[in-house]
C-alpha cells in the first residue's frame, strides 16, 4: 500500500454523518427521524428536541445540528 493511497482510505473510511429532523421519542430510548429524502427511521439516542435538526452517524444521534434552509439546485 502506498502512502497516498493509505491517506485517500483514512479520508474515506468511517459510517457517514447525515441531517434528520427528529420526529419523535420512543419508550426504548431511542429516536424517530426524517430524512432528507423523506425516509423515517429509528436511531438510537434522545439528545436532541423533537422537531430540532440531529446529526445522524451509522444509526445513532450525535448531536444537535443547525436549522438552516435546505436548498436543492438540479444543474
Amino acid at each position: 500500500m502506498t502512502n497516498s493511497y493509505r491517506k485517500l482510505r483514512n479520508l474515506t473510511q468511517g459510517p457517514t454523518r447525515t441531517v434528520a429532523t427528529v420526529t419523535s421519542h420512543n419508550l426504548d430510548g431511542t429516536s424517530t427521524v426524517e430524512l432528507m429524502s423523506g425516509a423515517f427511521i429509528t436511531v438510537l439516542g434522545q439528545e436532541v428536541a423533537v422537531s430540532s435538526k440531529a446529526y445522524i452517524e451509522g444509526n445513532r444521534v450525535i448531536s444537535q445540528a443547525a436549522d438552516l434552509p435546505y436548498v436543492e439546485i438540479e444543474i
